[in-house]
């Protein structure tokens, strides 16, 4: 066998990770923890880590409702700034990161996150039960302004259930 063959075979492979936002109000353990979760990961095996960050606000959220409540928009693009903060501390002590994964709130705070981060952070965005976070003018500003995130692939799913429809 030639010399860098020999040398790859020694090195143990990385686990792909992905990043595992929850939804709002849920904790990052019950996510974890949350069947779909858990056959989503026995399915792909060991060749993916995933890592699942709390959200830091108030009620377990990635983002906090508008100071008006819901019914009043907040055109704040810092809106979401200690989440957006926590999250680079854990790419860059955990990374490098393959995908990033989102459910409910946490699939509606993952564009921001990525209209944030330098092209290439992910390859890959899984998104479920999402929505556009309209009550946050100044987050989708930022959205809008980022989007297509360097082209990367995006899993976009919803439930015949869900009551939310896709607008964008």
């Amino acid at each position: 066998m030639k010399a860098g063959l020999v040398l790859l075979l020694a090195q143990p492979l990385l686990a792909l990770k992905i990043l595992c936002l929850h939804g709002g109000g849920q904790s990052a353990s019950s996510f974890e923890n949350d069947a779909g979760v858990v056959a989503l990961q026995n399915e792909l095996g060991s060749s993916y880590e995933f890592v699942f960050p709390q959200a830091p606000y108030s009620g377990s959220l990635w983002m906090r409702d508008p100071p008006g409540g819901k019914e009043s928009a907040t055109t704040d693009p810092d809106w979401a700034a200690d989440s957006i903060s926590m999250l680079d501390q854990i790419v860059q002590d955990q990374g490098p990161f393959y995908g990033i994964l989102g459910y409910s709130q946490g699939s509606a705070f993952a564009p921001v996150y990525l209209s944030t981060v330098a092209t290439g952070t992910f390859q890959v965005a899984l998104l479920f039960c999402g929505y556009v976070p309209t009550t946050h003018t100044g987050l989708v500003g930022r959205i809008d302004g980022a989007t297509p995130f360097g082209d990367i692939p995006a899993l976009v799913w919803m439930g015949a259930n869900d009551w939310q429809s896709p607008t964008r």
